[in-house]
C-alpha cells in the first residue's frame, strides 16, 4: 500500500473538487495542501494499523513538500494548468487503491496483479496512462505492448517472470510498440504497414507526439530528470498473428480477434478459460480515437459489436483495457458499442471541438474523436503504407 501512495503523491493528485485556475500563470499556485489533506482523509478510511498509516503520511509529506518546491519556480502555460486541473479532477483515488500493487525495480512504472493471473504495468510518462499486460502460462509469457520506451519495461518484466517473453502488439501506434527492442520475440498482426512502422521504430512525427501530449507529465519528467529520446529503435517482427489464431503459452491459450478501426492493425486477445478480454487501444476509460489517416468508423463500429459478442458469448468477467486504467466493465462496453452505432448513424449530432477534432462524448468518461466531413486527418501516425505522399514538384 505504502508504494503505491509514493507513486500517487508524486505523479497523481487526488481530485480536488474543481480546481479554480489561478491568478498568475505559475504551477505554484496548485493547492497541495488540498492534496494532502486529501490523503490524510482517505487514510482514515483505510483499514490499516496506525503504525503504517503513519508511515504512509510520512512520506506524503516527504514527496508533496519535495515536489511543490520544485513546482513553485516552474513556469506553465494557461493550458498546462488546465491539464493539471483535469488530471487532479478525473483521478479516482479508491479505484487506484482496489488494485493489489507489485513492487518495480525501475521509477516510473507501477505494477498490478489482476484475477486471472495478469500483470499491469503502468508507465506514467503518457497522458492516457498507458498499459502493458503480462500474461504468463506454464511454458512462457507473453507481453501485449511494450509502452513508449522511455525507460526499461523489460526490467519490470524480468523481475515478474523466469519464462521467456513473446510481445505481442495490440497495434503499432508509438506508445504501444516503443519497448519492443528490448525483446528477442515480437509479433504483430500481419499487416504489411504495421510490420514496416515496427522495423522503423516511432517516427519523428510520433516521437514530437510524446512532447507536445504530455502537458502535466512535463514537470514529473523534469524532476525526475527523464529526458524524451531523440530515437527510440524499431525492432522487425520475429512473428506474426491472424485472426482467430490461438497462441499456446502452455496450459494457457490466447486467441486474437483482429479489430480494426482505431488502426488496421488493432487486435484484442481472448482468454476463455479466465474469462478475460483484452481490448487495447479500441476500448478503454478515457478518449478514444478515430481521426488517422487510416482509421475508420464503420471498421470500428463492427469490430466492437464482434468484440462484445465474443465477450457475451465467452462469459467475459474482465475487461483489461490500454489506456488510464487497467480494468473496465463490461456494461461499459456494452453500451459504447451501442453508442457508437448511434455516431456512426447520425442520431447523435452533438460533439465538442478537443484537439481540432470532433469529439463525441458517451458519458463524462467515454469519449471518441473523429475526422471531420472535409477534414484532413491526422497522419504520420502508421507504417510508410500510409504516409502522406511526397508532394509534386
Amino acid at each position: 500500500m505504502v508504494s503505491l501512495l509514493l507513486c500517487i503523491c508524486l505523479f497523481c493528485p487526488v481530485p480536488m473538487g474543481g480546481a479554480e485556475a489561478p491568478s498568475g500563470e505559475t504551477a505554484a499556485e496548485i493547492p497541495y495542501e488540498d492534496v494532502r489533506e486529501a490523503y490524510y482523509r482517505y487514510m482514515e478510511t483505510y483499514p490499516d494499523t496506525d503504525e503504517e498509516a503513519n508511515a504512509v503520511k510520512e512520506k506524503i509529506d516527504e514527496y508533496l513538500d519535495s515536489f511543490y518546491e520544485y513546482v513553485k519556480t516552474y513556469p506553465t502555460s494557461k493550458e498546462e494548468w488546465e491539464a493539471w486541473s483535469a488530471l487532479l479532477d478525473d483521478f479516482d483515488l479508491e479505484k487506484w487503491m482496489s488494485y493489489e500493487q507489485l513492487e518495480t525495480p525501475t521509477d516510473g512504472f507501477y505494477c498490478f496483479r489482476l484475477p486471472g493471473n495478469v500483470y499491469a504495468i503502468c508507465e506514467m510518462l503518457h497522458e492516457q496512462q498507458v498499459f502493458s499486460f503480462l500474461i504468463p502460462g506454464e511454458e512462457r509469457a507473453l507481453l501485449l505492448d511494450t509502452g513508449l520506451g522511455m525507460l526499461d519495461i523489460r526490467e519490470v518484466v524480468d523481475s515478474l517472470t523466469d519464462l521467456p517473453v513473446t510481445v505481442l502488439n495490440s497495434h503499432d501506434h508509438f506508445d504501444h510498440i516503443g519497448g519492443n527492442a528490448r525483446f528477442e520475440e515480437v509479433w504483430c498482426y500481419n499487416d504489411p504497414a504495421a510490420i514496416a512502422h515496427l522495423t522503423a521504430g516511432p517516427s519523428e512525427t510520433e516521437l514530437q507526439e510524446v512532447k507536445n501530449r504530455t502537458k502535466y507529465i512535463r514537470i514529473i519528467m523534469d524532476y525526475m530528470d527523464i529526458r524524451v529520446r531523440d530515437i527510440i529503435p524499431g525492432k522487425a517482427p520475429t512473428g506474426t498473428v491472424e485472426d482467430g489464431q490461438i497462441i499456446d503459452l502452455g496450459g494457457r491459450k490466447l486467441e486474437v480477434i483482429h479489430t480494426p478501426g482505431h488502426q488496421p492493425s488493432c487486435i484484442m486477445l481472448l482468454d476463455r478459460e479466465n474469462h478475460l478480454l483484452f481490448t487495447g487501444d479500441m476500448f478503454y476509460p478515457g478518449a478514444m480515437y478515430c481521426l488517422f489517416v487510416d482509421s475508420s468508423l464503420g471498421d470500428y463500429v463492427q469490430s466492437i459489436r464482434k468484440a462484445l459478442a465474443i465477450a457475451e458469448e465467452n462469459g467475459v468477467e474482465q475487461v483489461y483495457p490500454s489506456h488510464n486504467l487497467p480494468t473496465a466493465d463490461l456494461e461499459d462496453l456494452r453500451r459504447f458499442s451501442a453508442f457508437l452505432e448511434q455516431v456512426e448513424a447520425g442520431e447523435i449530432s452533438e460533439y465538442e471541438i478537443e484537439d481540432g477534432y470532433p469529439t463525441y462524448y458517451m458519458d463524462d468518461v467515454y469519449s471518441i474523436s473523429l475526422a471531420g466531413e472535409g477534414q484532413e486527418p491526422m497522419s504520420g501516425f502508421s507504417g510508410p503504407a500510409w504516409e502522406e505522399p511526397a508532394p509534386e514538384n
